[in-house]
This record gives C-alpha cells, sequence and structure tokens, in this order.
C-alpha cells in the first residue's frame, strides 16, 4: 500500500516464533512461581512435622509449638493441636527407648509409626498421611 513501510507489514516468520516462545516461556515462568508459593504454603504449615531431627533428637521448642498451634487454628475442624503435641510427646518417649530404632528420616519415621500399630500413634500417623 501507498505509504507503508517495511515495519508495518507485521512480523516476519522468525519474529512471530520468538514471540510465541517467549510468551510460553513466560507461562511456564509464571506455574512455577504459582506452583513454588503452593509448595511454600504446605511447607510452612507441615514442615514441621518432616523435620525428624527437630522433632526427636532435641528438646521440643517454642517454635515446634507454634507451628502445631498454627496447623490446628488453620485446620480447626481437621486437627486438634494439643492432641497432636501430646502425641508427639508420646512417641518421642517411646524412641526414646528405643535408641536403635530412631528414624533418620521421614520415611523412617512414618514407617515407625505404621509399624507400631494402627491405634498407638494414629493422630501421627493421620497427619502424615494428610501431608
Amino acid at each position: 500500500m501507498p505509504g507503508e513501510l517495511t515495519r508495518d507489514a507485521g512480523l516476519s516468520t522468525e519474529e512471530e516464533i520468538d514471540r510465541i516462545m517467549r510468551s510460553v516461556l513466560d507461562a511456564i515462568q509464571q506455574e512455577i512461581k504459582s506452583r513454588l508459593t503452593g509448595l511454600n504454603d504446605i511447607n510452612s504449615k507441615f514442615g514441621f512435622l518432616l523435620d525428624v531431627k527437630k522433632l526427636f533428637y532435641k528438646p521440643l521448642d517454642n517454635e515446634v509449638q507454634i507451628s502445631y498451634k498454627n496447623l490446628s487454628r488453620f485446620y480447626n475442624t481437621d486437627f486438634d493441636g494439643p492432641e497432636l503435641y501430646a502425641e508427639i510427646c508420646d512417641c518421642k518417649m517411646s524412641l526414646r527407648n528405643r535408641e536403635n530404632v530412631l528414624p533418620k528420616s521421614s520415611i523412617e519415621f512414618l514407617t515407625f509409626i505404621i509399624s507400631s500399630g494402627r491405634m498407638i500413634f494414629l493422630i501421627l500417623e493421620l497427619h502424615f498421611r494428610y501431608f
């Protein structure tokens, strides 16, 4: 058309591919950020249960108490914070009597809970399975 410049003609094939690839990469980056935010949220709520060294090798501190209180506040119909804390203490005492069975990972801890019998650490088992 008269008066039309080359840059007004639209994108070349290479430029169009570049534009599409950039939009795809932006969408992937946004999805990764969204999923990371979700994982961080789950970790902030349940992560203290997976830190076996902190739960069983050290005295329970205020951070653990705050974590189980926050968990029970957020899931107030599903979790009872004091009951969970009492069960963690019971499990810790049970593990103290079996030094050769002290778990080194959360998987070993869950295996110990399940092997102890269905009703002994029911609350902890449910929390691990919920997570």
